[in-house]
């Protein structure tokens, strides 16, 4: 594999301390060199061929980074109270555009960690290069399932514009992304999404 090529991968992942499965995936689609997977799994899936596995070590700085003792802040429970938040141990929060867990609560402060769960430690993943997606629809097709995590109904490409049908609802800020990397990593300028909303099928009568 190099770098821009879509592949298919299948993993499982684990913290290495413990052995602790925390992730796993069957057939899914990414680009490679594109950090659509940790930077560790990246640099393995080049040189790679379809069918090959390999069982990798990877470091904390090449996972989900370092632990930072600086990303612990120590909030006053009024503050967070004051914006609807009722923080108990364990819980998820969010500020100054960060995502934390609460992991302690004492007279009256909250401690959240903002380090990745999975920052400072040492992964384990097996991989498998299940196929590489060749043609264009295919790809497009991948893209659109690793971000919308579904399949689109119909992909036509006509030229440098795709059209993809697309189940209804789908949020426009995603449309943009999923048209954003189309764009980046397939040069196809002009990604175009229909939806179609159909009659509910009538119910037998009894």
């Amino acid at each position: 594999m190099q770098n821009g090529d879509v592949v298919r991968i299948t993993y499982t992942a684990k913290v290495k301390e413990g052995g602790q499965q925390f992730d796993s995936g069957v057939g899914i689609p990414v680009v490679v060199g594109a950090g659509y997977v940790i930077p560790g799994v990246d640099e393995a899936l080049e040189g790679m061929n379809v069918g090959e596995k390999k069982s990798l070590e990877i470091a904390a700085e090449k996972g989900f980074g370092e632990r930072h003792p600086e990303l612990v802040k120590i909030v006053p429970e009024a503050e967070l109270t004051r914006h609807n938040v009722q923080a108990r141990v364990g819980m998820t929060v969010e500020a100054d555009n960060m995502r934390g867990r609460v992991i302690s609560m004492t007279s009256g402060r909250v401690t959240i960690d903002f380090n990745h769960p999975l920052a400072g430690k040492v992964l384990m993943y097996d991989v498998e290069v299940k196929e590489k997606l060749e043609s264009k629809e295919e790809q497009v097709k991948g893209l659109i399932q690793f971000f919308a995590r579904f399949d689109p109904l119909a992909i036509k490409l006509d030229g440098d514009t795709v059209e993809a049908e697309v189940p209804p609802l789908l949020h426009p800020v995603m449309k943009k992304r999923i048209a954003d990397e189309i764009r980046k990593h397939l040069g196809i300028g002009t990604t175009k999404f229909t939806e179609r909303f159909e009659r509910p099928k009538e119910q037998p009568t009894q």
